[in-house]
């Protein structure tokens, strides 16, 4: 996920680690905080791998700062990354599909119909699971039920989102 946020950040304008960490917290805050710490290793793999490259400045005080740029590698990385199938762990799979969609104004109308498929397939799939733990006997606690209920909505509110976006 960070990875995706980075390079569509990047793609968008060059920053510091400092600005695309202000950027995804004021955009994409409401889906993930990646810290410095996790920033930090982010970029330095994305940097090892050409996705992005580094330009060196000084602040006047002599210390070093780097504005970070995505490459055209790093570009179809990321278009890659977008249509890759996500984990069918539920926690994962929202919030990546949450950035994806976010994100799927990269994509070309191919690329973004193959991308909605795919997330549709997973969240209808993960949502059926989460009506048949509903319908299970064994199911009698209130809290799990309301619990079942909201990820159940959850689902068919993202599945109707992608139908609205198509």
């Amino acid at each position: 996920m960070n990875e995706i946020l980075i390079l569509y950040i990047l793609n968008k304008s060059q920053t510091t680690m400092y600005g695309l960490s202000k950027c995804i917290n004021k955009n994409y805050g409401s889906i993930t905080k990646p810290s410095f710490g996790t920033l930090q290793p982010a970029l330095k793999k994305l940097e090892e791998k050409k996705y992005i490259f580094s330009s060196k400045f000084y602040t006047e005080g002599g210390k070093p700062y780097f504005y970070y740029s995505v490459t055209e590698e790093g570009l179809s990385y990321l278009k890659e990354k977008l249509l890759k199938n996500t984990s069918l762990n539920p926690t994962q799979f929202i919030s990546m599909t949450k950035i994806k969609i976010a994100c799927a104004d990269i994509l070309n109308d191919t690329e973004r119909e193959e991308q909605f498929k795919n997330l549709k397939t997973g969240l209808t799939k993960l949502k059926t699971e989460a009506e048949q733990a509903l319908s299970e006997n064994w199911t009698k606690n209130t809290y799990h039920r309301l619990v079942l209920n909201n990820t159940v909505c959850e689902y068919k509110n993202l599945i109707d989102l992608i139908e609205e976006l198509k």
